[in-house]
């Protein structure tokens, strides 16, 4: 059957209305709700890993002088596996989400107001061609980049600010530039200018994933919502 087949075209056993299809649509969407809750929470448990490393690292570097600043870029490290990870569980998530959102959007809307029209006519033909052939609806960059843009960039932020700080106040404080690219060495075998460099390169790349991956969706189901259906909403 294609997805494009109209909703005319289903057999009257399946219609929204008979017994078996409510029986089996409930069902369906409490399946659904319990794994988008789980996926969220686990999108929960990374972000959370990501501040407690965080918080740990940086109050290590702080709590000495003599602690070296690098400690700051292992936590950056970590940040970033953790970031990679939850990006991965976050295409699950975002799955599990555009199935409850088209049935709500073309199945309790109008259960709850029968005046209204699904969005989508084919949206039947829609969800069972998904639950055949299942794939993520966006990719891993832009996953990376959803995650980045809602927390992780102000953690990296607070990072590149304190390793910044760590450099210039310890063991005493910096009389200049200089002494600050001196200190930005790695021992002797990573110089300043390298690290700094480095540091430069791979904070610039995590702000153009965050640009370069800011679009909008452009599948049928409306699950973020835009200009339009904001000033639609705020008429009634």
């Amino acid at each position: 059957m294609s997805i494009e087949q109209s909703s005319s075209d289903i057999p009257s056993n399946l219609e929204t209305t008979s017994p078996a299809f409510v029986t089996a649509i409930s069902h369906f969407y409490r399946g659904e709700m319990n794994r988008a809750n789980v996926w969220r929470s686990r999108l929960d448990v990374t972000t959370n890993w990501a501040i407690v490393t965080t918080a740990a690292f940086l109050s290590f570097g702080f709590g000495r002088a003599e602690v070296p600043h690098f400690v700051v870029i292992f936590a950056s490290i970590f940040v970033l596996f953790f970031l990679v990870i939850e990006a991965r569980r976050y295409k699950y998530f975002d799955l599990w989400r555009w199935r409850v959102a088209l049935v709500n959007e073309n199945f309790f809307a109008t259960v709850f107001s029968p005046m209204r029209t699904p969005l989508q006519a084919n949206w039947r033909d829609l969800l069972s061609h998904d639950l055949q052939e299942s794939h993520f609806k966006i990719t891993f960059m832009e996953a990376f980049g959803r995650r980045l843009r809602r927390n992780y960039i102000w953690i990296f932020l607070v990072l590149s600010v304190c390793w910044l700080t760590k450099v210039a106040i310890h063991p005493t404080p910096a009389s200049d530039v200089l002494e600050i690219l001196n200190r930005s060495a790695i021992y002797h075998l990573i110089p300043g200018y390298l690290v700094i460099g480095v540091g430069v390169v791979f904070n610039s790349s995590l702000l153009l994933i965050a640009v370069v991956t800011r679009k909008e969706r452009d599948e049928v189901v409306k699950i973020y919502p835009t200009a339009k259906s904001t000033a639609h909403m705020a008429n009634f």
